[in-house]
C-alpha cells in the first residue's frame, strides 16, 4: 500500500528550491574554474606530454565530469522541489478557499437571521405608525386639532431613517422618488412626541375648560 505523499507548506518549498539554486551557481562557478584551468594546461599536457601538465589536465576531467553529474542531478531535484512548490502553493490556495467558504457560512448564520428582523422592524415600524394615525384621528374627534405638519414630520422621520441604510440601498430607494432630507428636516419620532405633548395638552385643558399651570407653577390669571 503506497503511504500518502507528505505535503510540505510553500516556504519550505521555496527554502528548499533556494538552497538548490545556490549549490547549483556554485557548482556552475566551479566548472567555469576548472575550464579556465584546463585551457591553462592542456596544450603542455597534450602536445608536449607535459607529465605534470596531464597530471593536472587529468584531475580537472574527472571533477568536470563530477561536476556535470552533480550539476544534472540538482536539475532533476530542482524540477522535482518546483513541483512541490507548484502542489504546496495549491493546497494552501484549497485552504484558503475552503477558509472564506466558512467565513461566507458563517457570515449567512448572522445575515439570514437580519432579514427577518428587517420584517419584524418593519412591521412593528409600521404599527407603531398606525398607532399614531389612529390615535390623532380619535384625539380630533374629540376636538383635538392635529399639528398641521403631522403627515410631513413623520414622513421626514421615515425618510430619515432610510437614509441611514447603506448607500446601495439608498440609492434604489432614492430612484424611486424619496426625498433627500436637508441636516434640519432629519428628526426622530421621540423628538416629534416631546414637541407636541404640550402642544396636545394646552388643547386638552383649554376643551376641558381648565385651569393651565404657568411656568412658575401660578394658575393662569382669570
Amino acid at each position: 500500500m503506497n503511504k500518502p505523499t507528505q505535503q510540505i507548506c510553500v516556504s519550505d518549498a521555496e527554502a528548499a528550491i533556494a538552497r538548490l539554486e545556490g549549490k547549483r551557481s556554485e557548482l556552475l562557478a566551479r566548472s567555469t574554474e576548472l575550464a579556465t584551468i584546463r585551457a591553462s594546461v592542456a596544450y603542455k599536457a597534450l602536445s608536449e606530454d607535459d607529465a605534470s601538465a596531464r597530471s593536472t589536465l587529468d584531475r580537472i576531467n574527472k571533477e568536470t565530469g563530477q561536476l556535470g553529474a552533480e550539476v544534472a542531478s540538482l536539475d532533476a531535484a530542482l524540477k522535482v522541489a518546483g513541483e512541490k512548490l507548484e502542489a504546496a502553493k495549491q493546497a494552501e490556495a484549497r485552504a484558503a478557499d475552503r477558509a472564506r467558504a466558512q467565513a461566507i457560512r458563517s457570515e449567512w448564520a448572522a445575515v439570514v437571521k437580519s432579514f427577518a428582523d428587517i420584517d419584524a422592524g418593519l412591521a412593528f415600524a409600521t404599527d407603531a405608525a398606525n398607532r399614531v394615525h389612529d390615535g390623532y384621528a380619535r384625539m380630533q374627534q374629540q376636538g383635538l386639532k392635529p399639528p398641521p405638519q403631522l403627515q410631513l414630520m413623520l414622513v421626514d422621520v421615515v425618510v430619515g431613517s432610510l437614509m441611514q441604510m447603506p448607500p446601495p440601498l439608498w440609492k434604489q430607494l432614492n430612484f424611486v422618488g424619496l426625498p433627500h432630507l436637508p441636516p434640519n428636516r432629519r428628526r426622530s419620532a421621540a423628538s416629534l412626541g416631546d414637541a407636541w405633548g404640550p402642544q396636545t395638552e394646552r388643547q386638552a385643558a383649554a376643551i376641558g375648560g381648565e385651569q393651565q399651570a404657568q411656568p412658575n407653577n401660578k394658575p393662569e390669571a382669570a
